[in-house]
């Protein structure tokens, strides 16, 4: 098995500034992980556990250069749902089903992608990418401005949460509000003045000491807090069968959620990146990174858009970045718990909020304005569908949405008549070429796109237009822009040479691709037209029709 595929193409000059995102993310890790380990219902301390191993496990055997693995809110829920019955209040049997869950996500996610299921990603488009990161933008914004400001504006979604937050704006903590837009304020200048300096590590640093030395956690400021020093040994969660086959749907239901999430971050920033990566290697890596996190005392962990997104923010190029956070946090946890307890997290939120503010497209949406206006609505689909109902059930929305478009533009297909132009070599539209000239009882007509059972029907409406004139002998359809033919599109093409037969019309087919013609062969279609009507180019299938018509 292939491993630190991540790493392909590592520069040494990239090095200074992955140590420098590798320090950031260890920080910002922090407070998150071990809110997310609160909402799975497991002490704070498991969150931190969760960001050690698992990150090195998804740079050895994981493909994308910057995606950073943490616990996520949505799988930390429903691990909580899961496993609270199960545990009838025991915490020991608890943090060992939370494992167990870990361990079974891993191994789902480790058969998704040997058995390569992650090409179900090829269903993201461009603008379900650019509508996932500007709902996920505003989702992350959501949770980190009440911090910011000092506000309590819990809810069950963004949208509650936003209206909490705009209900309770006048309780804002002075001494957090300046601390938290000074945060901002020295991140933006700082990426003002040279995206080469870390304003976001200068931000915490600054806020840090300013914690220490003015005592701000006695005016309203909340920091971090005491945390408890020491990492977890390697052991293999305790379980009975029935508690296996118990939690077994659950965690299926994690590892989809986590999957789907993983590809869409992953080539979004691979997007943004100007890189590839390939899903199934990714599956893997993150399926390696759970059994890890399982096997250390940790819960199920997924992409991180938002701290990949501060990784980004201070030029992270590859894994190594990852890699830098988990020894940070492994150092943290052993040596280091007492100097972070004055990290405001004002400021931790301020980094959050910069970072993800710069996933919103603003161009790339108004490109596709300009493009498609349909894929356009697909990606404010997703932004709503991510902001009002979740990120996940936004992306399922978004990809319905883009299969429906795909099948409208398929079912209405361009197609032109063509004519020669006298002078110049091939065959021309006669709407867009004027000077095309067809000749007198013969159709040539190209189809451009594939021929199956969403047009078919149109398609042969359109062609008895075409011979409505009593005049018309021939009928020829260029199949060289015809990239596949359905059985029902067989079928149609069928009827259509009977119907022009009885009328007294020749059907010729002109450039089929191999595909094409094989399915046309299998289905009767050209034994039907018969072989001496099937041409290579249409110049050939003109020839044959002067010579028919003498």
């Amino acid at each position: 098995m292939p491993i630190f595929r991540s790493l392909d193409g590592y520069r040494r000059s990239w090095l200074v500034r992955d140590l420098i995102a590798g320090s950031l993310i260890a920080a910002v890790a922090i407070p998150l992980s071990m809110g997310m380990a609160e909402v799975a219902g497991l002490p704070p301390i498991v969150g931190l556990y969760s960001c050690v191993l698992p990150l090195v496990a998804f740079a050895v055997f994981g493909s994308s250069r910057q995606v950073v693995v943490a616990l996520d809110a949505s799988t930390a829920a429903m691990l909580a749902a899961a496993v609270t019955p199960l545990a009838n209040g025991n915490a020991t049997t608890y943090a060992a089903l939370a494992g167990l869950v870990a361990v079974l996500v891993g191994v789902i996610l480790i058969a998704a992608g040997i058995f390569r299921l992650g090409v179900l990603g090829d269903l993201l488009s461009h603008p379900v990418l650019l509508g996932y990161q500007a709902g996920l933008a505003i989702v992350v914004a959501a949770t980190q401005l009440p911090k910011v400001l000092g506000v309590d504006a819990s809810g069950g979604g963004t949208v509650a949460q936003m209206w909490g937050l705009v209900r309770n704006v006048g309780q804002a903590d002075l001494s957090t509000v300046t601390l938290g837009f000074a945060s901002v304020a020295v991140i933006v200048g700082a990426r003002a003045w040279s995206v080469r300096v870390p304003g976001a590590l200068i931000a915490v640093g600054l806020a840090t000491v300013a914690a220490r030395v003015f005592d701000l956690s006695g005016h309203g400021v909340q920091v971090l807090g005491e945390l408890p020093a020491g990492l977890s040994g390697l052991t293999w969660p305790s379980f009975t069968g029935s508690e296996l086959v118990s939690v077994t749907v659950p965690a299926a239901g994690i590892a989809l959620i986590a999957a789907a999430d993983t590809i869409v971050c992953s080539r979004a920033f691979a997007e943004r990146g100007g890189y590839r990566v390939e899903t199934n290697g990714d599956l893997i890596g993150l399926g390696g990174a759970n059994l890890a996190s399982g096997l250390s005392g940790g819960i199920s962990v997924s992409a991180s858009a938002a701290r990949t997104a501060v990784a980004e923010s201070v030029g992270s190029r590859s894994q190594v970045a990852g890699v830098v956070a988990a020894t940070v946090m492994a150092g943290v946890l052993m040596f280091l718990t007492d100097p972070l307890q004055d990290v405001p997290i004002a400021t931790l939120a301020a980094v959050v909020l910069v970072a993800v503010i710069r996933l919103v497209d603003v161009r790339a949406m108004a490109a596709l304005w300009r493009i498609r206006r349909s894929e356009l609505l697909i990606a404010l689909a997703t932004t709503t569908g991510a902001v009002v109902i979740g990120l996940l059930e936004g992306i399922a929305i978004a990809v319905m949405l883009s299969v429906v478009d795909f099948l409208l533009r398929r079912a209405a297909p361009h197609g032109a008549v063509i004519g020669r132009i006298s002078g110049r070599q091939g065959f021309f539209d006669v709407d867009r070429y004027p000077g095309a000239i067809v000749e007198p009882g013969l159709v040539v007509y190209r189809l451009d796109g594939p021929l199956f059972y969403a047009n078919a029907e149109r398609v042969l409406e359109s062609v008895r237009q075409l011979v409505a004139d009593p005049g018309v002998r021939w009928f020829v359809l260029d199949g060289s822009a015809v990239s596949d033919v359905d059985a029902t599109a067989a079928r149609m093409l069928a009827e259509l040479h009977d119907e022009l037969a009885a009328r007294g019309i020749e059907l010729a087919l002109v450039d089929l691709i191999a595909g094409v013609r094989d399915t046309l062969e299998r289905a009767g279609v050209i034994q039907r037209v018969g072989p001496h009507h099937v041409f290579d180019t249409a110049e050939d299938a003109v020839d044959a029709y002067r010579a028919s018509t003498g």
